[in-house]
């Protein structure tokens, strides 16, 4: 038998923020699962946090459906990245 056995459930906790909207991310035991909130869908599942925050900003530029140089991409990369992350940085 693999698994969990029957009626058992995982613990999570959810990171619910406008900043990373429309995605949240759901923290588990082992894993950090991205999930797109309007289709209800995972996108990825990462094992450190900020794996998956990369991901956000990648997912924030690539849906302004914009042209960039490698500079300039990885310029607003950086930006957006710094955003989520900047308040924290202290901490």
């Amino acid at each position: 038998m693999r698994g969990r056995q029957k009626g058992q459930t995982k613990r999570m906790s959810m990171i619910k923020d406008p900043i990373i909207a429309p995605y949240e991310i759901q923290v588990e035991e082992d894993q950090y699962v991205l999930v797109d909130t309007e289709k209800d869908k995972p996108l990825g599942y990462y094992s450190s946090l900020d794996s998956a925050i990369k991901r956000v900003s990648r997912m924030s530029l690539a849906n302004r459906k914009e042209d960039y140089t490698l500079a300039g991409f990885i310029e607003s990369f950086n930006n957006i990245q710094n955003k989520l992350t900047k308040p924290f940085k202290n901490i």
